[in-house]
């Protein structure tokens, strides 16, 4: 088996890594099992003089789960759902995406 492909398995299947379900905004089919992780970076954004902290919601998912999200596609965590809201960036090695998201309302 390819090492990087082994890496990422137990690095998507260990601690703080969950399941989740891809909801296409398209209209494909729904994708259940897909494993992702889920953080809550704060950001510096540049307002003026001075800097705002914001909150923020990144999903990162494996190209070989989801190979082409994009804006407005949902990731059901549970009961809490996250809207993508911007395009999504690939790592250098593009085995991972990493997808900005909004909490949405069920």
């Amino acid at each position: 088996m390819d090492p990087f492909a082994m890496a990422l398995d137990a690095i998507f299947n260990g601690p703080g890594s969950e399941a989740a379900e891809y909801r296409p905004a398209n209209g494909d089919p729904v994708k259940p099992g897909v494993r992702v992780i889920r953080s809550r970076p704060d950001q510096a954004i540049g307002f003026g003089q001075g800097q705002v902290i914001a909150d923020t919601n990144t999903i990162d998912v494996r190209m070989s789960d989801v190979p082409e999200p994009a804006v407005d596609d949902i990731f059901a965590l549970g009961e809490r759902l996250f809207r993508v809201n911007a395009d999504p960036l690939s790592d250098v090695e593009e085995l991972t995406w990493q997808t900005s998201c909004e909490p949405v309302e069920p």
